[in-house]
């Protein structure tokens, strides 16, 4: 199956520590390569996550964000030191005794002390554990975006690949008229200039000719390249590669090929190849 590099996924998930978003952003590039914009409170678990993508994707630009945002009110996160509490208060009754007074510490009292608030730290191993089981899901998604492209671009290759088969045999079974061509243009020109020739070397002339014209190396490495290529496209694994490699082996085939037409309808097909090679190169430029 063809996978693209190119693909979006987006999670988010409430978590203890707040909302937790993960957008991943990926597209064609030689090797793979991750890009990854952090919160403070992730940056250490950043060389797990780039195993993790690693482990899933072969080949691609990846851009990974994270935020990590508090939910509801800010003092979710913050604690009473109770301790200190205790102090203050056993403190302020020792005061009302000494000055003989009743007044009661209110609770916006106790809190204005310094150090009576304090931040409650996250746990770094559940929270590692919330992102990194987030940042799989968003993978995995992203992986299946980037498979519902891939199928798109493989049957447009599949359809290129068909026609090009066509086509191929198409010029293959041109091959005897093209050389019939060849010898009723050859003999009518020289009739043209009232030649009086020696069949024999006319003969000599339009197998020299033929030779030239021999195109059945190039049509059965056609016909090879389209069989790999088809081949490849149904191989469970990373192919962009292999397939650009093939797309310029039936390229220079289809080059070959124009070269040696001396037949217009020949030409012609070598054109057109090259056209559709073309329209699949371009295709390949975005499969993993």
């Amino acid at each position: 199956m063809i996978s693209s590099m190119t693909g979006f996924a987006r999670e988010t998930v409430a978590t203890d520590f707040g909302t937790l978003s993960i957008e991943l952003r990926s597209i064609n590039h030689r090797y793979l390569e991750t890009y990854f914009k952090l919160p403070d409170l992730l940056r250490a678990f950043e060389p797990a996550l780039r195993d993790q993508a690693q482990s899933v994707l072969k080949r691609g630009k990846l851009e990974i964000m994270m935020r990590l945002e508090a939910a509801g009110a800010t003092n979710e996160h913050l604690t009473l030191n109770e301790t200190l509490a205790k102090n203050v208060i056993a403190l302020h009754q020792e005061a009302n005794a000494i000055l003989g007074t009743t007044h009661a510490l209110s609770p916006s009292e106790l809190m204005r002390f310094p150090n009576m608030l304090i931040t409650r730290t996250p746990d770094p191993d559940a929270l590692e554990a919330i992102t990194t089981q987030t940042f799989a899901t968003a993978l995995q998604s992203l992986a299946k975006n980037r498979q519902a492209e891939g199928a798109r671009i493989q049957a447009v290759i599949e359809d290129r690949l068909n026609k090009i088969a066509a086509l191929t045999e198409q010029a293959q079974a041109l091959r005897p008229e093209a050389i019939v061509r060849l010898r009723d243009k050859l003999t009518a020109r020289l009739a043209e200039f009232a030649i009086e020739v020696d069949q024999q070397r006319l003969e000599q002339e339009l197998v020299f000719a033929i030779q030239k014209l021999d195109i059945d190396e190039e049509i059965d490495r056609l016909h090879s390249h389209v069989v790999a290529m088809t081949d490849a496209i149904a191989r469970n694994e990373p192919i962009g590669r292999r397939l650009d490699f093939l797309t310029q082996e039936l390229n220079r085939e289809a080059n070959t090929l124009g070269s040696k037409s001396q037949d217009a309808e020949l030409t012609a097909i070598a054109v057109e190849l090259k056209v559709l090679i073309e329209q699949i190169r371009e295709q390949i430029q975005n499969i993993e």
